[in-house]
């Protein structure tokens, strides 16, 4: 009896000792999780480690031509067809809202975008990077090359360098920036996919007659903003991408800032919308590639160049003295690989500037002929 007794006893008393150092225990792991907790604070309240800041060459870019690009909001007013309320035609009034980008060129507020994002619009808004907005103006526009120059009456302004955009290269890195879907200026990085892309139709009728391809993502919204170099320096112009389902699919497409130099200026001095672009430079010849079998029927080297094929009177191409079966080896120093290329180089330059081609004439002598170029008629097609 005793013996249960004690045993009983024994059993009570570890009982009693197991339950106090479960609290005891219990206790413990609350101070330690309140210990925790508030590690955890002091480690929030903490300033945050100070380090090196990231000076990448596409940080730096960014830095320095973000500034300069801005949003573009329209508003269009189209007349159009409907039925009231009892079902008769009566004529409405449709409003269409677009949202594109654009560069800032001068301080004073010139700013180069596409045609398509702004043509058409009664009401323009610009608004900076800063988040300043102002009412913007058309001065000039050219619908053939969709480029376009908004002036806002403003000081000051950041200003976007431009670079050369001949001098870019294959796989060279690239930003792109705009305003995507509307949601504000947004930087983009990729490279350049390829150089002379030629005649792209791009839809609406529009064709790129030179563009520069990339994969930095580009999408609805982006058109008229900056594509910048690596050292954030304007090297074109964002106007199309090719897309399936309108989203970016990494083949996007830019004016190349050299081409579009002389289209600027031209709009800068007419003040005028040129649909036709009769103002555009023209030195008065045709031509076709070199192909062997030309070069064999002209006895000249073939593997460059392009061969004029007529040379029209009363042009600075008749007054240098050209002729049919010349062919052209460089424009203003610059090899020719094929007809594009004396086409751009042309078209970099300004009516009543010169160029210098370098001829092969048909006795095999190469010749350094000087060209001073007209304007090209209205009834001559863009070549």
């Amino acid at each position: 009896m005793r013996r249960g007794m004690t045993y009983v006893a024994v059993f009570g008393l570890g009982a009693v000792l197991g339950i106090a150092m479960l609290r005891v225990y219990g206790q413990f792991r609350q101070v330690s999780a309140d210990g925790a907790r508030r590690g955890l604070i002091r480690l929030l309240e903490r300033a945050p480690r100070r380090a090196a800041a990231d000076e990448s060459a596409v940080v730096l870019a960014a830095a320095r031509i973000r500034p300069a690009v801005v949003n573009i909001d329209t508003l269009e007013e189209r007349r159009g067809a409907g039925l009231d309320m009892m079902g008769r035609p009566v004529a409405r009034s449709l409003t269409r809202q677009g949202k594109g980008s654009g560069v800032i060129l001068s301080r004073d507020g010139f700013i180069v975008t596409n045609n398509h994002v702004v043509e058409g619009a009664e009401i323009i808004r610009v608004t900076t990077a800063g988040g300043t907005a102002y009412d913007g103006t058309v001065v000039g526009a050219d619908a053939e090359s969709d480029l376009a120059i908004v002036k806002v009456d403003a000081g000051g302004l950041p200003v976007a360098e431009m670079g050369d955009s001949d001098l870019l290269r294959v796989g060279e890195t690239v930003i792109a920036i705009g305003n995507p879907l509307g949601i504000g200026v947004t930087v983009t990085h990729g490279i350049i996919s390829a150089t002379h892309r030629r005649d792209l139709p791009v839809g609406g009728g529009r064709v790129l007659h030179s563009a520069l391809q990339t994969d930095a993502p580009i999408n609805r919204g982006n058109s008229g903003g900056a594509l910048a170099n690596s050292r954030g320096e304007l090297i074109g112009i964002n106007t199309a991408i090719a897309s399936e389902g309108g989203g970016n699919i990494g083949i996007g497409f830019a004016i190349p800032i050299n081409a579009a130099r002389g289209i600027l200026r031209d709009l800068l001095e007419s003040g005028r919308s040129r649909p036709a672009m009769p103002s555009v430079a023209f030195a008065g010849i045709t031509y076709e590639p070199l192909t062997p079998e030309t070069a064999s029927l002209l006895r000249v080297p073939t593997g460059r160049g392009v061969v004029i094929t007529e040379v029209m009177p009363l042009t600075g191409a008749a007054d240098a003295g050209l002729h049919r079966g010349d062919v052209v080896l460089a424009v203003d120093g610059a090899l020719v690989m094929d007809p594009t290329d004396v086409r751009d180089a042309i078209l970099r330059h300004r009516a009543g500037e010169r160029v210098v081609l370098r001829m092969l004439r048909g006795n095999g002598a190469q010749e350094d002929v000087a060209v001073t170029l007209g304007r090209r008629p209205a009834s001559v097609p863009a070549p």
